[in-house]
Parts: C-alpha cells; sequence; structure tokens
C-alpha cells in the first residue's frame, strides 16, 4: 500500500513536470494555487490535528476491513469513499453587513407572523371594546347619582348638625342663665330668712 501511494506520488509529479514545460504559466498558477491551498491545510491540521487523524484511521480501517473481507484494493478504497460523510461548514457573514438572502426572508416571515398574531389580537379586543365602553358609561352614569345622592345627604346632614349645634347653644345659655337667676334667688332668700 505504501508503494502505490508513492507511486502515485511521484506518478503525479512527472505529470505536472511534463506539463510545466508545454505551459509553463498555467503551471506556475495551479502550482501557486495547490501551494496556498496545501498551506491552509497544513495549517488547519497543525491548528487541530484530531479530526484529520480520526477521519485518515477510519478511511484506512474501512479500507482494511472489506480488503479482508475478499474485495479488490480498488472496491475498497470506493466503499471506504462513498462512507465519507460530508460535514457542511457555515458560511460566514458578509463582511460589508449585508444579511444572507435566506436569513432575511426568515426573519421576514417571523415578523409578519408576529404582527399578524398582534393584529388579531388587537381586532378580538376592539370587538370587545364597544360593550365594555356601554358598560363603564353606565357604571359612571349610576356612581355619578350616588355621588350627587350622598352629596345631598350630607348637606342635609350638615344642616341638621348645624340646627342641633345652635340648639345646643341656646339650651346652654338658657340653662347658665337659669342657673345664674337660681342663685341670686337663693342669695336674695337668704337675706329674707335672716330679716324675717
Amino acid at each position: 500500500m505504501t508503494r502505490i501511494a508513492l507511486a502515485a506520488v511521484f506518478l503525479a509529479a512527472a505529470v505536472g513536470i511534463s506539463y510545466a514545460g508545454r505551459h509553463p504559466d498555467e503551471a506556475s498558477r495551479y502550482a501557486a494555487a495547490a501551494e496556498s491551498a496545501a498551506l491552509k491545510v497544513r495549517e488547519g491540521v497543525q491548528a487541530n490535528p484530531g479530526p484529520v487523524l480520526l477521519a485518515l484511521g477510519t478511511f484506512l480501517l474501512t479500507v482494511l476491513y472489506h480488503t479482508a473481507r475478499g474485495k479488490s484494493l480498488r472496491e475498497s478504497v470506493e466503499v471506504a469513499a462513498t462512507r465519507v460523510t460530508v460535514v457542511p461548514v457555515p458560511v460566514p457573514a458578509a463582511a460589508d453587513g449585508a444579511e444572507n438572502a435566506v436569513l432575511r426572508r426568515a426573519k421576514a416571515r417571523a415578523t409578519r407572523t408576529q404582527l399578524i398574531a398582534d393584529q388579531i389580537g388587537l381586532e378580538n379586543r376592539l370587538r370587545k371594546l364597544p360593550d365594555e365602553v356601554i358598560k363603564a358609561e353606565k357604571e359612571v352614569c349610576y356612581t355619578e347619582q350616588a355621588v350627587a345622592d350622598a352629596e345631598r345627604v350630607l348637606a342635609n346632614r350638615h344642616e341638621a348638625h348645624d340646627a342641633a349645634v345652635a340648639r345646643l347653644e341656646v339650651l346652654r345659655k338658657e340653662q347658665a342663665a337659669g342657673e345664674a337667676e337660681l342663685a341670686e334667688i337663693e342669695v336674695e332668700l337668704r337675706k329674707l330668712a335672716e330679716l324675717v
């Protein structure tokens, strides 16, 4: 297997050198792109080698398993390659602040749904409001009448209280005058008793 991998690398190098001799501009452009991609892959693997080693190990184990079961190397590689799962990579947001069209539509749908729900709730509330307004107006009329009745009763009570206070003052003055006159009569009776 190592021989096959080395043979593939040497074959690719030979094809690349022969192509570079015939088309030097395109070969240099492809070589620069391949070098850039290789550097990115190397940096990614150095930053986090775990997933790459796990994927490579799983691939090799799958090839070995199917080879041990009697399939040829080519069939084993094909089976292992079809079992590779592609993990979706999240697309970064645009640098200029533009929003993704899918997100924009989703937000618009969510906003529309919320606005429709608010509209339905408000319409239901407004349907019930006229009856509640009439009920509240009647209650205001009843309470206003009760306040007017209470004010009338209170005014009558104030008049009765004022009359009672005035009568009390008159009675107290009469009592004081009667007690003073009674005291004078007792004094005069004592004087007369001494003379008789």
